[in-house]
């Protein structure tokens, strides 16, 4: 008997479509041992929101949930991506190997791990990111955005009593217009213009889609110059410009004040920042850690044998670990895709297959 559920909430999904994808491909696995992972599904649910699952997966997520991962914690997490929107996640656990979907839209590729790691830790961040799921689901100032009564996924909770928290609590602040009765009947909210401020100020800042995206890494000094030089230009180049952004670097290896004058400006108008943490050099914790001050998002890389000599604070955070300039390209420009977004200047990708 099939089980036709949600494998992340276990609700009935309100769509679920079965999806081919082409022949998959992993180096080293055989065609005799490339079962189950031709097929997939496409979910709309109304607590997880849209996302892709291969058949395995579909399997496995319900056989480990609770066990290994915190249902509620994925619910939202996905939920978000819809809301945002963003790139459809496609939810990988790990039964690869993995090919490509026939799918007419972009698909965000992403681990389960790597997804729950973005779980915002603390009651403030949590509340925060109810309400930028509040204003996404505003197309206009002034309107009211319906909340149905057992939506937790929607509030960045657990239960009932924490989502009320979180809403009242944003209701307590200025931040929204409206009253949270949870466990009756959908509740009405509406942003109010300190609300609509406060969204700004966590989503955008001075930074603008249309702006370079800022790189802070070491350039190799006098050894290393010609690889970083190709990590630049053959795979953080390609991955941001293919994502649709414009991309600026400045080489710190010597500088003076008005060269950081000129550093700390672009950082303050770039739509996100990619600090590569290779060498380990001080320059770009500064750039990193200054992003992340100002709410801008920072996607952290580094080569896999330097990442075990980064600061202990670093290695708590999610990074593209790479060895190959084509393996951090890829990486990189699904990882923008999956948690920023299509930038305003598409151009057709070269190499991202």
């Amino acid at each position: 008997m099939s089980d036709d559920r949600c494998p992340v909430c276990l609700q009935q999904p309100t769509d679920r479509r079965t999806i081919n994808s082409a022949i998959p491909f992993r180096e080293g696995i055989e065609l005799e041992n490339r079962s189950h992972s031709d097929s997939g599904y496409c979910i709309e649910c109304s607590a997880c929101g849209k996302f892709v699952v291969t058949h395995m997966d579909d399997v496995n997520l319900k056989s480990t949930r609770l066990r290994n991962w915190n249902p509620a914690h994925l619910s939202a997490l996905v939920r978000e991506q819809s809301i945002r929107p963003l790139p459809t996640f496609w939810l990988q656990y790990g039964s690869g190997p993995y090919g490509p979907f026939e799918w007419q839209d972009a698909l965000a590729p992403i681990g389960v791990d790597e997804l729950l790691a973005r779980w915002p830790r603390t009651v403030p961040e949590r509340i925060e990111r109810t309400l930028c799921n509040l204003a996404r689901r505003s197309p206009t100032a002034g309107y009211d955005v319906d909340v149905p009564p057992d939506d937790t996924a929607f509030a960045f909770a657990q239960t009932p009593d924490e989502a009320q928290y979180h809403i009242n609590a944003l209701v307590a602040s200025g931040l929204l217009n409206g009253k949270f009765v949870f466990r009756s009947q959908p509740s009405n909210f509406s942003l109010t213009p300190k609300g609509w401020s406060r969204f700004e100020e966590l989503t955008h800042g001075t930074s603008a889609p249309e702006n370079p995206v800022f790189v802070a890494m070491w350039f190799g000094g006098t050894e290393e110059k010609s690889n970083m030089d190709e990590a630049y230009s053959q795979a953080i180049e390609l991955a941001v410009t293919e994502a649709g952004y414009k991309v600026t670097r400045v080489d710190l290896v010597e500088h003076n004040d008005w060269i950081m004058d000129q550093v700390l400006g672009d950082i303050r108008l770039a739509p996100f920042v990619v600090a590569d943490f290779t060498g380990n050099r001080g320059g770009v914790y500064l750039e990193a850690g200054f992003a992340r001050g100002l709410g801008i998002p920072v996607i952290h890389t580094c080569r896999e044998k330097d990442f075990k000599g980064a600061h202990f604070d670093i290695q708590q955070i999610n990074t593209i670990n790479w060895t190959t300039p084509e393996e951090l390209r890829k990486k990189l420009y699904h990882r923008i895709l999956g948690t920023i977004g299509q930038g305003p200047h598409p151009r057709p990708p070269e190499h991202t297959t």
